[in-house]
């Protein structure tokens, strides 16, 4: 439990990101945990995130399915992909400013004091989700949800579904130019980002990434060949 000053100095911290969300913590201990950092060694925001991550996708699935009653489901799922990002999470992530407000252990931030792997911003951002849904229920977590993701939203049939690798890939066999290639680099539980990731296309290095998973390097560095190859 927080002691009385901690609590008071935490409640005015978090007191605009309560504000957009709509909703006061009743269990401030909630957010705090989804806005603290696995380095930490304390009671850390990973739980919470994955229970964020799947109150988030069926919020935006149930939207999507509402507001757009002629798409077919495989449209519908390329659309909700394209919402359901790591590039749209941390929109959210700027708009909520979550980034101060983040708990994380020594080397997670830079010089400036910003967090090094923007990561974990958007890791905070599905936590986050999750704990609102813990702390006040399905009506409030979905109105937070729809306010932040509005603009994505109203322009989601205009998105293009594809995750980076998959669009890379698909351009790089319409040219013939075979499958891209991935190597990635396991830096070690002390690094943050942990995984380095280089993409090569016909031999030749063409983008670089790095991500607390290796998915997310690769993903990374996808989106960097991608910019390489069409300038």
């Amino acid at each position: 439990m927080l002691n009385p000053s901690t609590a008071n100095h935490f409640a005015a911290e978090t007191s605009r990101l309560e504000a957009l969300l709509g909703h006061s913590f009743h269990d401030a201990g909630l957010l705090r945990q989804a806005l603290t950092h696995t380095s930490t060694g304390l009671p850390h925001m990973e739980r919470l995130e994955f229970l964020g991550d799947a109150v988030l996708d069926m919020v935006i699935a149930e939207d999507l399915y509402r507001r757009f009653p002629s798409e077919e489901e495989g449209r519908l799922t390329r659309m909700r992909a394209a919402l359901v990002c790591r590039d749209g999470l941390l929109r959210v992530a700027a708009a909520w400013d979550v980034d101060p407000l983040l708990s994380v252990g020594p080397g997670e931030r830079d010089e400036s004091g910003s967090i090094r792997s923007q990561s974990i911003c958007a890791n905070a951002v599905e936590a986050v989700i999750g704990a609102l849904f813990l702390d006040a229920g399905w009506d409030a977590v979905r109105d937070a949800v729809i306010r932040a993701w509005s603009a994505d939203l109203q322009s989601a049939d205009q998105a293009d579904g594809r995750d980076a690798k998959t669009r890379l890939q698909e351009f790089t066999q319409s040219r013939d130019w075979g499958l891209p290639e991935y190597v990635v680099s396991d830096l070690g539980v002390a690094h943050s980002p942990r995984f380095s990731a280089l993409c090569k296309v016909r031999g030749e290095e063409v983008g670089r990434g790095a991500g607390e998973r290796k998915k997310t390097a690769e993903t990374e560095a996808a989106k960097q060949a991608w910019k390489t190859l069409n300038p």
